[in-house]
């Protein structure tokens, strides 16, 4: 019998960019398109030197979104950032905040009145 749902849990991929790499990549892409626009458009900048700076730097961008991807894995970009905005140092000036951590009293332990245990 066949699998319905093969692809379920799996992240999106497409010649090799996976998860957030193809939407980096695709707005990397779109960007490059509004660059042309405004190259083009707006500066009046000639028609081929526009174009060899919108594909270089389209072509640049997914290299890097690929090199990215094959370096870092599926999610290893997103854990890249985690441990950059990780504290690198912690300092405690007082013992305020430790000393109401523990707000109920401990439980008197037993005490044995025989060698023995019991």
């Amino acid at each position: 019998m066949l699998e319905i749902n093969k692809g379920i849990g799996k992240p999106v991929e497409f010649r090799g960019l996976r998860g957030i790499y193809l939407y980096l990549a695709v707005g990397i892409v779109l960007s490059s398109l509004m660059l042309a626009l405004v190259l083009y458009g707006i500066f009046g900048v000639n028609t081929y030197l526009a174009t060899l700076i919108v594909m270089s730097s389209t072509l640049g961008g997914v290299w890097y979104c690929t090199r990215l991807s094959t370096r870092y894995g599926v999610s290893g970009l997103l854990k890249l950032e985690a441990t950059r905005n990780q504290p690198k140092v912690i300092r405690i000036s007082s013992a305020k905040p430790f000393s109401k951590l523990r707000e109920t009293e401990r439980k008197k332990s037993r005490k044995f009145t025989s060698a023995s245990g019991r």
